[in-house]
């Protein structure tokens, strides 16, 4: 218990330095499973990883379809959960991240769990990725560009990336922990609107939004575990206060963004 608080106020002190490749580099060789990309308590972790690709199976589907066949960039990958869950929905998945040690991390644990999948290292917000334009049907963001963009300009850049790399009339989707307060903002601090200010910017137009991951329960059970017959109940409940109505949208840690490429 007393390791893990330690590990959770360390993390806190260290938010600035999550926009860096070195950071990620660490994390990966440092910590294993769940706890180097989402949460220290693995019983909350795996609830997480459940609704996570439920509400983004249910977001790209809605878009473009089902998953099978399609080409869907993965931007900020990290160790791959998400690129391996696209692969398993039988997408053609690639994913591009600015640590070459995730990276290499992703490549290897997709391998072990008998997918295939393409991994790159790329930075988005230097504005581009080195892909042709209109390279994908799908691209999508989790949890990467609050931590690796410093200001709205760096947003900008990446979501421009994103944008050129999906073809005309594909879609870009992000699920991002999006906050413009000090306690659970992250790197970037900016509410939704300078986000969706952003990609409209970039050339993407907003057609749907939601929260995800009610914010008492987040930070009640995402650090110490828990049993899971207490964690999934809870956690469950909490995101049905979510589904209940837009208006507690403000409630969410995350928040899930749909935009069309124009």
């Amino acid at each position: 218990m007393l390791q893990k608080l330690a590990q959770v106020l360390r993390d806190r002190s260290q938010k600035p330095l999550m926009a860096s490749a070195d950071y990620w580099d660490d994390r990966a060789k440092t910590r294993s499973g769940f706890a180097r990309s989402v949460w220290h308590s693995q019983s909350f972790s795996e609830a997480w990883d459940e609704r996570q690709q439920t509400l983004l199976r249910g977001a790209l589907t809605a878009l473009d379809g089902p998953l099978a066949g399609r080409r869907v960039a993965d931007v900020g990958c990290g160790t791959g959960r998400i690129t391996r869950f696209l692969a398993r929905e039988g997408a053609v998945a690639t994913g591009f991240d600015f640590s070459p040690e995730t990276v290499r991390v992703a490549g290897a644990e997709t391998r072990e769990a008998g997918l295939e999948a393409t991994f790159v290292v790329a930075d988005a917000t230097t504005g581009a990725l080195p892909v042709a334009d209109g390279s994908f049907d799908l691209s999508l963001a989790v949890g990467c560009l609050a931590v690796a963009c410093r200001d709205l300009d760096a947003l900008e850049r990446a979501l421009g990336a994103m944008r050129a790399a999906t073809r005309p009339g594909g879609a870009v989707v992000l699920l991002e922990p999006i906050h413009d307060g000090r306690f659970f903002g992250r790197v970037l601090r900016e509410p939704v609107e300078g986000w969706v200010s952003s990609a409209r910017r970039a050339g993407l137009r907003l057609v749907d939004r939601r929260g995800m991951g009610l914010l008492p329960v987040r930070a009640a059970l995402s650090s110490f575990d828990a049993p899971p017959w207490l964690v999934r109940p809870v956690f469950a409940a909490g995101e049905g206060v979510l589904d209940a109505s837009a208006w507690l949208e403000p409630l969410a840690d995350y928040r899930l963004l749909s935009f069309r490429v124009a």
